[in-house]
């Protein structure tokens, strides 16, 4: 099965652009402008999170623009692992 035992992360839930109610799951003053599937990865590797990066999945809210997805490791709650990737986004 595919993805088992991981968790996805998608870049809406990092972009500051968007409100919580079109998809952003952290606070304004930890997310980043137009996050990348590429960066969300590269923050997760640093975090030990063993990313998968998915470049041509859709967001179900924004089923038309192609924004890719990282699987990581479920290593704690999703809630947790998100603030973590936010912080990590926000340091480099």
């Amino acid at each position: 099965m595919r993805g088992k035992g991981k968790l996805r992360v998608w870049p809406v839930y990092f972009d500051a652009s968007y409100s919580r109610g079109e998809g952003r799951r952290v606070p304004r003053s930890k997310a980043v402008r137009s996050p990348k599937a590429e960066d969300i990865e590269k923050a997760a590797r640093r975090l030990g999170l063993n990313p998968v990066l998915e470049p041509a999945a859709t967001y179900s809210k924004h089923p038309w623009r192609p924004i890719g997805v990282v699987l990581v490791d479920k290593k704690g709650t999703k809630t947790r692992i998100i603030k973590d990737i936010a912080e990590e986004l926000k340091r480099r």
